[in-house]
């Protein structure tokens, strides 16, 4: 102070003013965590909703759904079956049959039972069978409150619309095995007889004693032991469980070999012709399959070794057919079940397994005709056309990914007769190596495909010159044919055919503004090819990231006027044949063959035909989204001996629109 007096400070001011702050309070820091926790638990709830919530279905005839293209009749609450017709005319029939098809197929694979039909025993003995689409199926409207009662519901409306009769008959395979109980449940006064084909069992089935459910869950696979968990305990998470990439599926809906028997694999090329894999989850997966695996193996409101025989004065019977070794429905349960209903005829079979689903790994049994080269390998091959003898243009098709030489056909069947007779065409096409009943080729290179073709066309004696096509990874294949054999060459055609995105000859700006437009999943895929060809099996068959999504099939490749002609594609492809001998010696060698290490630039081909005594046409749709156009465009300007093609307003499936194939055949040999 300025009087220099002092001040006396207490001790409690003092303490005061070295004291520190305050914190905030924990209460305040408690709330805080307590909110953020919150949230997040509330964005898990929120993310797993969307997990769990499947899409909407693309009904049939809809606005953006599928083309209706078979016959249907309509029901009382309003949805719509499909079905299809087989044998004597339904007036003059003397026994009707209703048949059900299985999990993940359609109303064509009735074809399992009448393509070994004998056609003396269809006539003489009157037979008419009448197949439809389940519900979610191919071109059946779904059935979102579907119940056991209503599927029987629904076959008993088709029959009486179908004006069948008073009694009909009724057959099932595997899960539309299943289904003939619900029939012989609710429906038995309208039977004439059924018959249960391999029917799919559930192991919650409460007659079934639970030793023999357990010893028969445990022979499934582990993956599928969880899937059927899932589907009765938790059906609403069927969905999730089944598209997530953490855990493998259902065996069956990824299409795994391990539940197919050596048997199985030997008796796939038998049913090349029948499968229509294309339509039977065109609706959502969701709605056909997820929804039918719940419906398989739920909690049923009936016990079917309780049923009561509908035919106790011997009016009609009913049959169980059953295979001893069936590797998805184990023999000892049916065993149980016709030992609590002695009514039941029972067949089992022995050594017999079920038919499984398409492209199962197996010993490629021969049906096509072969020839084979001069190391030894075989190539399959198919003809078409007029005699090769008579035959004024000789044209070698190549296919390509994921298909086989039955494949001709996307070019063949909309090929004008008049052309194919006034012009003289003659068409051979082949299983690529490791394709089909073709011997792989574990040391194959680009001029060894080229030296393959030369060699079939030696032994075809189709003379010096012939003409060479190829569809897609074909296309790309007709490259090395460019290249390696051009004098035995008298045209060619590339149709959109695969570009290689490592290619030095195409501006690396306009490959990496290409390879931006595929999906993510695609270019891990091809990174993988290219870099790490080695590791293209493992990478497409683990479930932790997505694969390629043309091995997938995902319909996210597809263009608006691709789903239209998709349904064309129903007569014609034949999947059972393709990988036969193995996914990685057909479409994993084929996959690091297209998009590895080229040894030559096809941007630097000189051109085949200078004096003008042949052509090359490339033929591109601008809207394809699994060659993007704007690579095409380049190769061309480069290349301008190329007669170009673009097609407006068209996607990866173009060939089999109206009047492409003349267009491409005539365009060839002109």
């Amino acid at each position: 102070m300025a009087d220099g007096t002092t001040r006396k400070i207490s001790a409690s001011s003092a303490r005061a003013h070295t004291r520190k702050p305050k914190s905030k309070s924990p209460l305040k820091s408690s709330g805080i965590f307590k909110k953020l926790l919150l949230v997040f638990f509330v964005g898990i709830l929120a993310w797993a909703y969307q997990a769990t919530k499947p899409p909407p279905p693309k009904i049939c005839g809809s606005k953006d759904g599928p083309p209706v293209t078979s016959s249907r009749i309509q029901l009382k609450d309003g949805r719509y079956l499909a079905y299809n017709e087989f044998g004597v005319p339904k007036d003059n029939a003397k026994h009707k049959i209703v048949f059900v098809h299985g999990f993940d197929t359609c109303r064509h694979d009735v074809s399992a039972i009448t393509a070994g039909l004998s056609p003396d025993i269809v006539e003489s003995r009157g037979i008419y069978i009448v197949s439809f689409d389940r519900p979610g199926y191919g071109e059946s409207d779904p059935n979102p409150s579907a119940t056991l009662r209503s599927i029987s519901s629904d076959i008993e409306e088709l029959a009486d619309q179908l004006a069948l009769g008073s009694k009909f008959y009724i057959a099932g395979f595997s899960l539309g095995g299943e289904i003939v109980w619900t029939f012989l449940k609710y429906i038995p006064h309208r039977l004439a007889g059924a018959a249960l084909v391999a029917p799919v069992v559930n192991y919650w089935w409460k007659g079934i004693p639970s030793n023999l459910t357990a010893e028969a869950y445990k022979q499934q696979l582990p993956q599928d032991q969880w899937a059927l968990r899932v589907a009765h305990y938790v059906p609403w998470l069927n969905y999730w469980w089944n598209t997530q990439k953490l855990f493998p599926g259902l065996s069956l809906i990824v299409h795994s070999p391990k539940v197919l028997s050596r048997q199985d694999a030997e008796l796939i090329p038998s049913i090349v012709s029948i499968r229509q894999d294309i339509m039977v989850r065109q609706q959502g997966e969701f709605e056909s399959i997820h929804r039918d695996l719940a419906f398989a193996f739920g909690r049923w409101e009936f016990d079917p070794t309780e049923v009561r025989n509908p035919f106790p004065e011997g009016s009609g019977s009913v049959h169980l057919w059953q295979g001893d070794e069936d590797c998805l429905v184990p023999a000892i349960l049916q065993r149980e079940i016709v030992r609590r209903l002695p009514w039941i005829n029972y067949h089992e079979a022995a050594c017999i397994r079920q038919r499984s689903l398409p492209h199962r790994r197996s010993v490629a049994r021969k049906t096509g005709l072969r020839l084979q080269l001069k190391d030894g390998r075989h190539l399959a091959y198919k003809e078409f056309g007029v005699q090769k003898d008579n035959a004024k243009h000789k044209i070698v098709l190549v296919h390509g990914f994921g298909a086989c030489r039955h494949d001709m056909s996307i070019i063949t069947a909309g090929l004008s007769p008049d052309i194919v007779e006034s012009r003289g065409i003659y068409i051979v096409s082949f299983d690529r190596p490791g394709y089909g009943e073709s011997d792989p080729n574990p040391s194959a290179t680009l001029r060894s495909i080229s030296s393959d073709i030369e060699e079939l066309a030696d032994q075809l004696d189709l003379g010096s010159k012939f003409y060479v096509a190829g569809i897609s990874l074909g296309g790309e294949i007709v490259w090395t044919c460019l290249k390696y054999i051009p004098h035995r060459l008298a045209g060619a055609a590339l149709v959109e055919p695969v570009v290689n995105y490592w290619w030095k000859g195409i501006p690396s700006n306009l490959t990496a503004e290409a390879y931006k437009q595929l999906l993510p999943q695609d270019q891990w895929g091809l990174r993988v090819a290219h870099y790490a060809p080695w590791l293209n099996y493992w990478w497409n068959t683990q479930k932790l990231f997505p694969g390629v999504s043309v091995i997938a099939l995902s319909p996210k490749i597809f263009s608006r006027q691709d789903e239209e002609l998709i349904p064309r594609l129903r007569s014609i492809r034949q999947e059972f044949v393709v990988t036969q001998q193995g996914e990685f010696e057909s479409i994993h060698r084929d996959l690091a063959f297209a998009f590895g290490k080229w040894e030559f630039d096809p941007t630097e081909v000189r051109n085949p035909f200078p004096e003008g005594e042949g052509s090359v046409h490339l033929w591109q749709g601008d809207e394809d989204r699994i060659v993007p156009v704007i690579l095409q465009r380049e190769i061309v300007r480069r290349l301008p001996w190329i007669h170009y093609h673009e097609l407006r307003g068209v996607g990866h499936l173009f060939p089999l629109a109206d009047g492409i194939a003349d267009s491409v055949i005539q365009a060839l040999v002109s």
